[in-house]
């Protein structure tokens, strides 16, 4: 098994996650668009989270050869309910081409890690349920619990990716 390795994205990883979105094909419009296109606005979402570390982190996990194999962003929200902070995970992908490696376990153990030394109250993430990780299970051999009282509403003011 190759060694994977987890660290904060920079402005240089843009492409390297553009390519396993890509890779994964999460949008067929996204797909046709020149590598830069799809790369640059990922850049600029790198740049602002490493500028507002105390509300977004952005990690990725590299193999043995420093290739991007994956990624996630972790939003720290403050939660009046709750008293405290929510991190919110809004992306985590892994290339399947590193799938078996361990990518994944390590970019939600980072997350995991971060959201214990920030002391919040809880970490939420939104997991399709037709998506492989969630056919098999991995949120909840992580310890992560499915909320089954609870709906998950969207509100576009822009076309999603589609």
């Amino acid at each position: 098994m190759k060694e994977v390795t987890v660290r904060k994205a920079t402005g240089d990883d843009a492409e390297g996650m553009a390519l396993i979105l890509k890779e994964i094909g999460w949008s067929e419009r996204r797909n046709s668009l020149p590598i830069e296109e799809v790369s640059s606005p990922i850049r600029d979402l790198i740049l602002q989270a490493d500028g507002d570390t105390e509300g977004h982190t952005m990690y990725v996990a590299c193999d043995s050869g420093g290739r991007v194999v994956g990624f996630t962003t972790v939003h720290w929200v403050p939660f009046v309910m709750l008293g405290s902070y929510e991190g919110y995970v809004s992306d985590l992908f892994v290339s399947p081409s590193a799938s078996g490696m361990g990518a994944g376990s390590r970019l939600i153990e980072a997350v995991m890690e971060e959201g214990k030394k920030r002391d919040v109250y809880r970490l939420m993430v939104t997991n399709g349920k037709d998506k492989p990780s969630y056919l098999r299970g991995f949120y909840r051999k992580k310890g992560w619990t499915e909320r089954p009282k609870v709906a998950n509403f969207t509100y576009y003011y822009k076309e999603p990716w589609s």
